[in-house]
């Protein structure tokens, strides 16, 4: 197999000399200086909702899943999966099926009773 002929390039200027010392104040970034320390911030405070545990409707209860649209009952519940945005924990949430010919599931918080 046939490689490639390898390139060289050659700069017009010479390369500049590289030293270990900070530049001048005026050409520093101020984000060098920061030196992180535990005891001048505190960690943010991240509130945890509780994991589902009872649901909120029961199987033929009436619900909406918008203020206009008609009443559903409710044929079936479960409990998803997901992630917090906030934390990146996995818990449970409540979901509901209405009976309203489609498998579309709906949160607990999207519902409203009728």
């Amino acid at each position: 197999m046939a490689t490639a002929p390898k390139i060289h390039y050659e700069a017009e200027e010479p390369a500049a000399e590289f030293t270990d010392t900070l530049p001048e104040t005026e050409d520093r970034h101020l984000e060098y200086d920061e030196v992180f320390s535990q005891d001048e911030e505190t960690a943010p405070v991240v509130v945890v909702r509780p994991t589902a545990t009872t649901f909120a409707y029961e199987l033929g209860h009436r619900v909406q899943p918008a203020p206009e649209a008609p009443a559903r009952q409710v044929i079936w519940r479960g409990q998803l999966r997901e992630r917090r945005p906030e934390t990146g924990l996995v818990h449970r949430v409540n979901v509901y099926r209405l009976n309203d010919g489609f498998w579309d599931c709906y949160r607990e918080d999207e519902l409203q009773a009728a």
